[in-house]
């Protein structure tokens, strides 16, 4: 049985069809580009909103899996006046707490898995420093960069690196989306929500069941 898979590039194809029906003409000028920034605002927000939602039924906080994606990053690289590493992820992590946009980070070779790297907040990073530390990695993220430190200054040269993040961007318009299915009609309300307010493009309401006539008089009447 095949599946039917959602990409961007349908989504994007569904909003144009819905802002040309009932406008008295189709050219919005609006490009995929713009509709694409909408979309990934769209999906962050309705990400964190569902976070936040879960969280006040079930009591804590947690990344629907449908949201999550494990990166495998192979370039690496040492600040040579610190002599810390760092990778550039994909993409920032969204506004939700470490642990949470950024959910695991280790590495594996040949089937050998390391344990997950520790999660330090960047601003703790020095005052760490002063604390004893247990065996293995951390790491902390400034933007789209994890800095990462081995215990007892340990190089992580060529070492594959392993990140399970929550994304909200999208490398291609072919790609399929990585969201629930449930999230697609409210990323989809939100986007028509802010072109609606951007552009403000007059509307043809058609109303059913109206009585056949002149509307005015017909207003009138009543």
């Amino acid at each position: 049985m095949s599946t039917i898979v959602y990409t961007k590039g349908q989504l994007i194809e569904r909003v144009r069809k819905h802002i040309s029906d009932g406008f008295s003409g189709d050219d919005l000028a609006v490009t995929d580009n713009e509709i694409l920034l909408y979309l990934d605002s769209a999906l962050a927000f309705g990400m964190i909103g569902q976070v936040y939602m879960n969280a006040k039924i079930d009591g804590n906080l947690a990344t629907p899996e449908a949201y999550l994606t494990t990166y495998l990053i192979n370039t690496i690289s040492q600040d040579p006046n610190t002599g810390y590493w760092f990778i550039t992820l994909p993409q920032p992590p969204v506004s939700l707490p470490l642990g949470y946009s950024i959910d695991r980070v280790y590495t594996a070779s040949k089937q050998n898995i390391s344990q997950d790297f520790f999660a330090i907040k960047a601003k703790r990073v020095g005052y760490r420093n002063y604390l004893p530390m247990p065996t293995g990695t951390r790491y902390w993220v400034e933007g789209s960069t994890m800095w990462l430190a081995a215990s007892n200054n340990l190089p992580l040269l060529n070492i594959p690196i392993y990140v399970r993040m929550a994304k909200s961007r999208t490398d291609s318009l072919s790609e399929p989306m990585n969201l629930p299915d449930d999230a697609i009609q409210a990323i989809f309300d939100k986007v028509i929500q802010e072109l609606d307010s951007r552009y403000q493009q007059p509307r043809d309401d058609v109303k059913d069941y109206q009585p056949a006539g002149n509307s005015n008089i017909n207003n009138q009447a009543r």
